[in-house]
C-alpha cells in the first residue's frame, strides 16, 4: 500500500510538471486573457490542447484501445481530472462528439466507421454537432420531415434542423431523417453521419437571450450521404437515436453522475455552496447582511442538501455503469438529468434574490456583479430544461420505463 501510494504521489508530480509546461504562457495569471468563447481561436486553442492531453494519455478514456481509446487504472484517471481542475485548462472543442456520436458509433457503428471516427473524435482533431430536432418536431422527435431518399449508393437529403448544439465548427455531423414516407412512425427513420463541409449543407446562427448564439440551424439542399455512411439498419433509426439522447442525458444532462464520480466534481458542488455563501455575506440590502436573513440562509441549505442528494444519486448510477462496463446511458438518467436542470434553475433565482437590483446589470455593464457571469448563469440556466429533452418528456420516461406506469 505504501509503495502504490509513492507511485500515485510520483505520477500527480509528472502530471502538475506536465500542465504547467504545456499550458498557454501566463496561464493563471492576471495578465493571460482567454479567446472569447465561440470564436476561431478559441476553436483552435481547444483542438490543440485537447490534442497534446490525448497524445500524452491524459484523456480519451473509456474507449477500446483498437479504436483509439486510452487505457488507465482509474486512480491515475482520478489524479488527471484532480490536477486539470486545479489549474484549470482551456477545455475541449466546441464539439458532441464525446458526448454523442463517439458512444453511439460505438454501439451501432460499422467496424470501418469506428476505427475512422472515434479516435479523431478523441484527440480533439473531428468537431461534430447534432442534426436531431426540426421547427416542428423537438419534443416529438419521431415526427422529423427531413428526408432522405436513396438514390443508388447514394441517400440525397432535404429539410431543416434547428436548435442544434455546436453546429458553428462542425467537421462531421449525426443526423436522423425520414427515409420512408409510407412506413409508420418510429419505423420510418434512418441515422445518417454526413460531411459538414459537403455541397449541399448549410449552417446558420440563433441568437439566444443571452446575447450569444450557441445554437444555429441547419440547412440540407440535395445533401448527397454515401450509404456508407448510415448507422444502423434502414428504417431502424429511431433506436439508434435513443441511443444517441441516453448518452447526451448521461453525459451532459445527468451532470450529476460525472459529479458523483469523480472528486473534482464533488469539490466543484462544495465549491458552488460556498460561493453563495460568500455571496450572502458580502451582499448588504437595507444596511444588513443577507446572510443575517433566516430566510436566504434556509434556501442556501435546501440547495446544499439538493446537491448532495444529487451527487449520491449520480455515484449510485455511475457505480452502475461501471458494473455493467457501459458509457453513460439507460432511463435512469434521466432523473439525473431533470434533477440537475431544475436545481440550476433555483439555484440561479436565489443568487439573483440575493444581488437584488444587481440582477438587471448584464455583461458588458460597468454595474455588473462579477462582470455579469451571476446573471448570465441564471439566464442560460433557463434552457436547461428544454435541451438535452425537455422536463416533460424525461418525466414520461421515468414514469413509463422505471415505475411501470401506463401510458
Amino acid at each position: 500500500m505504501a509503495d502504490e501510494s509513492a507511485k500515485m504521489v510520483a505520477f500527480r508530480k509528472e502530471v502538475r510538471a506536465w500542465l504547467m509546461a504545456n499550458l498557454p504562457k501566463g496561464w493563471g495569471t492576471p495578465e493571460y486573457k482567454m479567446p472569447e468563447a465561440q470564436t476561431p481561436e478559441r476553436q483552435k486553442m481547444a483542438m490543440e490542447w485537447t490534442k497534446k492531453c490525448y497524445d500524452m494519455g491524459y484523456t480519451g478514456f473509456g474507449y477500446p484501445k483498437e479504436y483509439g481509446g486510452i487505457e488507465r487504472p482509474i486512480e491515475e484517471r482520478i489524479i488527471i481530472r484532480e490536477e486539470m481542475a486545479r489549474t484549470g485548462t482551456p477545455g475541449a472543442p466546441a464539439s458532441l462528439g464525446t458526448l454523442l456520436a463517439a458512444p453511439t458509433i460505438l454501439q451501432w457503428g460499422e467496424e470501418w466507421q469506428k476505427k475512422r471516427f472515434i479516435p479523431k473524435i478523441l484527440s480533439g482533431e473531428e468537431s461534430w454537432a447534432e442534426g436531431f430536432s426540426e421547427p416542428n418536431a423537438g419534443s416529438d422527435l419521431a415526427n422529423v420531415q427531413t428526408t432522405a431518399i436513396k438514390t443508388g449508393d447514394e441517400w440525397v437529403v432535404n429539410g431543416q434542423k434547428i436548435w442544434s448544439s455546436m453546429f458553428r465548427f462542425a467537421d462531421f455531423g449525426v443526423l436522423l431523417a425520414k427515409s420512408d414516407l409510407q412506413a409508420p412512425r418510429h419505423r420510418n427513420l434512418t441515422f445518417f453521419l454526413f460531411d459538414a463541409h459537403a455541397k449541399g449543407f448549410d449552417r446558420r446562427p440563433l441568437r439566444q437571450m443571452t446575447g450569444e448564439a450557441e445554437f444555429g440551424e441547419m440547412f440540407f439542399d440535395n445533401l448527397h450521404i454515401p450509404d456508407n455512411m448510415r448507422v444502423g439498419e434502414v428504417g431502424r433509426g429511431w433506436y439508434v437515436a435513443m441511443t444517441t439522447l441516453a448518452a447526451e442525458r448521461g453525459g451532459g444532462g445527468g451532470g450529476a453522475m460525472a459529479m458523483g464520480a469523480a472528486p473534482e466534481g464533488r469539490r466543484q458542488i462544495g465549491a458552488n455552496i460556498m460561493d453563495m455563501v460568500e455571496l450572502a455575506k458580502n451582499t448588504k440590502r437595507y444596511g444588513k447582511r443577507v446572510w443575517d436573513d433566516e430566510h436566504f440562509r434556509q434556501n442556501i441549505v435546501q440547495i446544499a442538501i439538493e446537491a448532495e442528494a444529487m451527487r449520491a444519486q449520480g455515484m449510485v448510477s455511475m457505480a452502475k455503469m461501471r458494473a455493467a462496463k457501459q458509457p453513460p446511458g439507460g432511463n435512469e438518467v434521466s432523473i439525473s438529468k431533470n434533477f440537475s436542470a431544475e436545481m440550476r434553475q433555483r439555484r440561479g433565482e436565489l443568487m439573483m434574490d440575493i444581488i437584488g437590483a444587481y440582477s438587471q446589470m448584464m455583461r458588458g455593464s460597468p454595474r455588473a456583479l462579477e462582470d455579469g457571469d451571476l446573471v448570465y448563469t441564471h439566464i442560460r440556466a433557463k434552457g436547461a430544461t428544454i435541451e438535452m429533452g425537455t422536463s416533460e418528456i424525461n418525466r414520461n420516461i421515468v414514469a413509463e420505463r422505471i415505475l411501470g406506469l401506463p401510458r
